[in-house]
């Protein structure tokens, strides 16, 4: 298994077992999601699966769920 996989899996684990946010709110600047943050999830795992290729477009596509794990690290800290 590669780099990526790896830390997908890790990812994976991690939204498994925690509290996922409410919808709608933003992941970054440019992108909000107002739909089922599972769907979401599983759409951007699905990307990173199905793509072989660079270690550097791999790392692009994993970006949107490390954002996701640190939203949802915040929240956890907050409370």
């Amino acid at each position: 298994m590669n780099k990526a996989l790896t830390e997908l899996q890790e990812l994976l684990t991690f939204f498994e077992t925690t509290k996922l946010p409410q919808v709608p709110f933003k992941l970054n600047k440019y992108i909000t999601v107002v739909n089922d943050v599972h769907k979401f999830i599983d759409s951007e795992a699905r990307a990173v699966k199905d793509y072989r290729g660079s270690e550097i477009v791999h790392d692009s596509l994993l970006k949107h769920l490390r954002e996701l794990k640190g939203i949802v690290r915040m929240d956890s800290e907050a409370k």
